[in-house]
C-alpha cells in the first residue's frame, strides 16, 4: 500500500506532536527530585519591627528598596539581601524555540551588625522545554509550590 506526500506529511507532525515536551516533562522530574532535597524556606530568626517600616501593603522594609544602589541593599542599612541565580540546564536556551532551562535561587537575609543569618529559601524554575510553542507563551513551573516568601517570613509586624 502505496503512501501519499499527505499522509507522510501527518505522520512526521503526529510524531513530533507526539515527542514534544518530553524535555519539559524530563526537566520538571529533576526539579522535583531537586526541590525534595533543599527546596523550601529556613527562617532562623524573626525579627520583629513597627508598623512604619511596613508599606501600605505589608512589604516590610520597602522605603529601602527604592533607594538601593545594589539589589543587597534593598533591604536597608542593617541587612543583607542576597539572590544567586544559578542556571543548571539549558545556559542561553531559546525558550520561543522550545528548549529548556532548570534554574535554582537561592535567597538569604543576614543581619550586617553581628552576620547571623535570619532566613532563607531555596526554589527551582523551568521555563519552556515544550518542543513547539506555535507562537504562544513557553510554559513554566516551579517549586516548591505555592512560593512562600522570605522576606514576609523573616520580618514580623509588630505594634
Amino acid at each position: 500500500m502505496a503512501r501519499t506526500r499527505m499522509t507522510d506529511a501527518a505522520l512526521v507532525v503526529l510524531l513530533a506532536l507526539g515527542t514534544s515536551g518530553c524535555e519539559r516533562w524530563r526537566l520538571d522530574q529533576q526539579m522535583e527530585v531537586l526541590c525534595k532535597q533543599d527546596g523550601g524556606i529556613k527562617v532562623y530568626e524573626t525579627v520583629t519591627l513597627p508598623a512604619s517600616e511596613f508599606s501600605n501593603v505589608g512589604q516590610p522594609l520597602a522605603r529601602y528598596a527604592k533607594q538601593a544602589k545594589s539589589p543587597e541593599e534593598r533591604l536597608g542599612p542593617d541587612y543583607r539581601y542576597v539572590w544567586q541565580r544559578t542556571v543548571l540546564f539549558g545556559v542561553g536556551a531559546k525558550l520561543q524555540a522550545g528548549e529548556g532551562t532548570l534554574v535554582r535561587n537561592h535567597l538569604s537575609i543576614t543581619r550586617r551588625a553581628d552576620g547571623r543569618l535570619l532566613g532563607e529559601s531555596v526554589s527551582y524554575a523551568r521555563g519552556g522545554g515544550d518542543g513547539f510553542t506555535f507562537g504562544f507563551q513557553p510554559s513554566g513551573n516551579h517549586c516548591p509550590n505555592p512560593r512562600i516568601d522570605l522576606i514576609g517570613s523573616v520580618f514580623i509586624k509588630g505594634d
